[in-house]
């Protein structure tokens, strides 16, 4: 899921190209309609999640042996008390942080089921859905 989130938090726009939107992403289809395209050509939004992977790989791997995440039965939850001062006086004042994508992004997607024809690796496209 970290990584399904990750991605659509450098490439928001594509959030409009899901078939259909699982529940609750669906109460949000309004404001998702709404994101901004992109001013660049985006090639296939399956390829280009692939292509992230190994990024996506090494900022986690980065993140936890700094201790400012924890992983445990692929889980992976923040370490609050390790973050840095001026990173959470960032967080609170950028304006990101307070948007309607963003929003999205941590409340609802997280709430979304993963597996499934109706789940979230099937309405995006993102990974393979099949075989869950």
């Amino acid at each position: 899921m970290l990584k399904i989130v990750s991605f659509y938090y450098v490439y928001p726009h594509l959030l409009k190209r899901m078939e259909s939107f699982p529940r609750p992403l669906n109460y949000q289809a309004k404001k998702i309609s709404n994101i901004s395209d992109s001013f660049e050509l985006t090639p296939s939004p399956s390829s280009l999640f692939f292509e992230m992977n190994s990024t996506h790989e090494a900022a986690i791997f980065s993140l936890y042996q700094r201790s400012l995440i924890n992983i445990e039965r692929n889980i992976v939850s923040l370490e609050k008390q390790n973050l840095p001062n001026e990173l959470i006086q960032e967080f609170k004042t950028d304006k990101l942080t307070k948007s309607d994508l963003f929003k999205i992004l941590v409340e609802c997607l997280p709430k979304v089921k993963l597996d499934g024809n109706n789940g979230l690796k099937a309405k995006s496209g993102l990974m393979e859905y099949k075989y869950d």
